[in-house]
């Protein structure tokens, strides 16, 4: 008698055959995969119908736990110096076979995408990504191991992938905010407990937040480093100079504009870049050297090529409220560039760009399609830094709308300055309106933040008891990471404008005297070591 088995993993053979021989002894051919089978003889005093039996017993339940590779597998590499978790999922498919139907790794913007899953024997093989990421392993004898080679980046590491109990697994996706290094940011929550202010806490999520961002995606993004530039030099005084090297991304990011042929910029593509670079330069001039830069000149010259002829500039993507998401938001970021940048308006007069400059201004003044009383919020904010923009009396106008939308808690809202309808394009009302906190919203960091800088701005003293009530909120309602809550007006995801939402609050705080100068805080003068950037 012959019992065939094809085992498809999970044994160190890859097939076996079972014999009676005359004498009733049990003979066992497994064969390994290199053409040399191995034979086993037992002499068993057993009746020829319980050898059969017990045979197909073990066999099969050997081919049984094989082929068991329904599991999450997961395990640890090593990629650049740090150490990343790996989870894949494996299913069996619709044909039968095996298929890997997710697959985690730490610390990528998304899930991985699988490529391939091939499994012969105890051999398994899965790629992902476009074969950026690859793995050839081994299944253990005991199924519950697959151990190999992981190529990432084209670089090697031994991985072994482990099946995952209900008490073992890792939760998944593997969201992070800010990662780099040895620095990891969780995306906010609000539950996140709160903590007595610690200025420490948040300069550190300010400064790593920023390098994570340029280090990991390498762009200017208005939530993250684009925040930083037109933020973060006003706090000189109390916190010293901004890191370096992000003004030196934004030279670089300027410098690559400006090598492109004139006829291949497009501004659908290239105008917010352009407006956060050029604001981001002049106001570090302002803050920190003191003098304008050539390159913040080349900034200002590459933004007003790029400006529309109704005096704004196009945005690619107007779906993510409330920055990056309308023409009059970014125009308000255009303005605090011009205001800021030393020396540099004096001299456009009498030049051709000083007409653009009119019809920026005449934009503005329009006060056209806006998003809501937060538009006209960042419109106070630009005309205290752009002299002439505003009369005094629609400032003071701006002034008492931004005083009236006050909370009863002392904080400010987002979600009051604006109907849903009026954000970016529209699109995100639906998730708004469905928010179970629509009704009556609660006060938030960035908001909070954003209101107190503008009522400052225009010359609220730091004693007015609308500022004390705001800064109070702010004192009692930062998180223990460091940030202040702020819930996404697009998705509840990365909910990148909690980022914003800290740097509002910390340059709040420092223009009421909330924060003492870095040399009279070691704490906070300390507190953070600019990595490198890549």
């Amino acid at each position: 008698m012959q019992v065939p088995v094809r085992l498809r993993s999970g044994q160190a053979f890859d097939s076996a055959e079972v014999r009676f021989a005359q004498d009733d002894s049990l003979v066992i051919y497994m064969n390994f995969g290199d053409g040399a089978p191995l034979l086993r003889r037992e002499r068993l005093q057993m009746r020829r119908c319980v050898l059969q039996l017990g045979a197909m017993a073990m066999l099969l339940a050997g081919v049984l736990h094989a082929q068991n590779l329904a599991a999450n597998w997961q395990g640890t590499f090593n990629a650049g110096g740090e150490n990343r978790r790996i989870v894949l999922q494996i299913a069996k498919g619709d044909g039968g076979a095996w298929a890997a139907t997710a697959c985690f790794i730490d610390f990528l913007h998304d899930p991985a995408k699988v490529d391939s899953l091939d499994v012969h024997g105890s051999s398994l093989q899965f790629k992902v990504n476009g074969g950026k990421g690859a793995f050839d392993g081994k299944i253990g004898a005991d199924g519950n191991s697959i151990s190999g080679v992981w190529t990432w980046n084209q670089q090697t590491a031994p991985l072994e992938l482990r099946r995952a109990t209900s008490e073992t697994a890792w939760s998944t996706p593997f969201d992070y905010q800010y990662h780099m290094k040895d620095v990891t940011y969780p995306r906010p929550s609000p539950a996140e407990k709160t903590i007595p202010f610690s200025p420490k806490l948040a300069v550190d999520y300010m400064e790593q937040g920023a390098a994570a961002w340029t280090s990991d995606w390498q762009c200017v993004a208005c939530h993250t480093n684009g925040s930083y530039m037109v933020a973060r030099p006003l706090m000189t005084q109390q916190l010293g100079p901004p890191q370096k090297e992000l003004r030196d991304f934004f030279v670089t990011t300027l410098q690559g504009e400006l090598a492109a042929d004139p006829k291949d910029l497009r501004p659908e593509y290239d105008s917010t870049q352009a407006v956060y670079v050029a604001a981001g330069l002049a106001i570090w001039d302002a803050h920190v050297t003191h003098r304008l830069s050539p390159e913040t000149a080349e900034a200002l010259d590459m933004m007003f090529k790029l400006q529309r002829a109704d005096g704004d500039w196009t945005i690619s993507d107007d779906n993510n409220p409330p920055l990056e998401s309308n023409r009059y938001q970014l125009a308000t970021v255009a303005a605090r560039a011009v205001g800021n940048a030393p020396g540099w308006l004096a001299e456009q007069r009498g030049k051709p760009v000083e007409a653009k400059i009119n019809l920026l201004e005449n934009y503005l003044r329009a006060e056209g399609k806006v998003q809501g009383d937060y538009d006209r919020t960042d419109l106070l904010w630009a005309a205290a830094e752009l002299p002439g923009l505003l009369d005094a009396k629609r400032m003071l106008q701006l002034v008492t709308m931004i005083s009236a939308h006050q909370r009863p808690d002392g904080g400010w809202s987002i979600r009051t300055f604006a109907q849903p309808e009026e954000w970016g394009k529209g699109n995100r009302a639906q998730k708004l309106r469905a928010e179970p906190e629509f009704v009556d919203p609660p006060s938030d960091g960035h908001m909070t933040g954003l209101a107190i800088i503008a009522l400052r701005k225009a010359g609220v003293p730091p004693g007015d008891p609308r500022i004390r009530r705001g800064v109070s909120w702010l004192l009692t309602h930062q998180r223990s990471s460091g940030r202040w809550w702020t819930r996404s007006l697009n998705r509840d995801g990365w909910q990148f404008i909690s980022y914003s939402g800290t740097v509002y609050p910390l340059l709040a705080l420092s223009m009421c005297g909330e924060l003492p100068a870095s040399s009279q805080n070691p704490a906070i003068a300390k507190s953070f070591t600019a990595p490198a950037s890549r």
